[in-house]
């Protein structure tokens, strides 16, 4: 993201960054090499530098690397602060580090890119015996009554009836869909519990990412969803809470709908069980869950949320055979014609000969868009020397 105010913002969520900054100061020794993935304007990697590192890359893929530069050269930190720009695992380093810090986190922490890019930093940058800020998270799952969340799901009610119009064939996609959502602590029928841990200062496994909790409910309440949050470790014994009136919520809370509700008597018995069945490399996938009480049984799953048809899914198979539609084939065109002898002008002419429906402008931009990310300074020997 490349909006200066977002990292402005997120500068002003103190709690959050005075807890970072006390756990690099406790894991940086003296000396060591630091890795900071997504610097955004630099916080992390000043921190790392103030603990006492030897060197610091800060590798950033948006243009805001700019910002974080001078903001380094204002404060004196230009000697000690390396960044580059482009992406993991594409940059290349001189060395490996002795830390890595990394806190671009969805609400849900593990995704299946998170995974693999997480992966990546120990394969391609860490040294043996490395150490990682955050060091782990805890995983906590509460379950949900909230007329206003619920509201979220079926905007019309039960009926799902709207200006004459049955929409319920829409409606189960937005039900097995997790939504990012701020869950107030008033909204919790029952406390808490730790459902799975998991260690980020070596490799692991989906199947970690699953667990179950029980709960016996004080007072009679419709079920609406799960809250479904996690805690940081972050090393050096300090430890941010994500959780729901932990403000401010820097990652959000993910909201699991249980659609239709299900109604809880007091004294009841709750069980529900979240999970992420593996992918073919091991990430997680799909995010799934179930609550289940003495009267009823809501599942909800993640891959239901997402409409699509067989060549759809043919499409994303490790199977499928694929061919360029049109756009790849422009696509395509740009790429090899990107020689390091032509510029964006030449190379926008040559596609608007072959595609009378483009201007000269509007090639350009498509040229521009082609090439975002994918030009030396995604990751090259020019990243490597820090050049803009």
């Amino acid at each position: 993201m490349s909006d200066v105010k977002y990292y402005r913002d997120l500068l002003a969520q103190e709690r959050r960054i005075e807890a970072f900054r006390r756990a690099i100061a406790a894991v940086v020794q003296p000396g060591d090499r630091v890795l900071d993935v997504g610097t955004g304007v630099g916080t992390f990697a000043f921190f790392a530098a103030d603990a006492g590192a030897a060197e610091v890359y800060a590798i950033e893929s948006e243009p805001v690397i700019h910002v974080a530069r001078a903001v380094a050269r204002l404060n004196g930190y230009a000697d000690r602060v390396r960044f580059v720009r482009g992406r993991v695992p594409e940059v290349r380093l001189p060395e490996r580090v002795d830390v890595v810090i990394f806190e671009d986190f969805p609400a849900r922490l593990l995704s299946g890119s998170v995974v693999r890019l997480l992966r990546a930093m120990h394969h391609a940058y860490a040294a043996p015996g490395a150490r990682t800020v955050p060091a782990g998270a805890e995983f906590f799952l509460a379950p949900v009554s909230s007329e206003a969340l619920w509201a979220e799901i079926a905007p019309f009610g039960p009926s799902d009836t709207a200006y004459g119009i049955d929409w319920s064939p829409s409606r189960v996609y937005v039900a097995n869909a997790p939504r990012k959502s701020a869950v107030a602590p008033t909204s919790l029928l029952a406390a808490p519990q730790s459902v799975c841990r998991v260690r980020f200062d070596a490799p692991f496994e989906a199947s970690e990412v699953r667990g179950h909790a029980t709960w016996r409910v004080e007072s009679a309440a419709p079920v609406h969803g799960l809250a479904y949050w996690f805690d940081l470790d972050l090393g050096g014994g300090e430890r941010l809470s994500n959780g729901p009136g932990a403000e401010p919520g820097s990652w959000g809370h993910l909201y699991l709908p249980v659609d239709p509700p299900v109604q809880v008597h007091a004294g009841e018995a709750m069980h529900a069980e979240v999970s992420a069945a593996p992918r073919a490399d091991g990430a997680p996938g799909w995010l799934a869950w179930e609550v289940v009480t003495a009267g009823a049984r809501v599942r909800g799953h993640e891959f239901s949320a997402a409409p699509a048809s067989l060549r759809d899914l043919a499409a994303a198979s490790p199977d499928g055979v694929p061919s360029l539609a049109d756009r790849g084939v422009t696509e395509l065109k740009v790429l090899g014609l990107t020689d390091g002898t032509r510029s964006i002008r030449d190379i926008a002419r040559e596609i608007a000969a072959e595609r009378p429906d483009l201007t000269q402008a509007d090639a350009e931009r498509l040229v521009v868009g082609v090439l975002q990310d994918k030009i030396e300074i995604s990751g090259g020997l020019a990243a490597q020397r820090g050049e803009p």
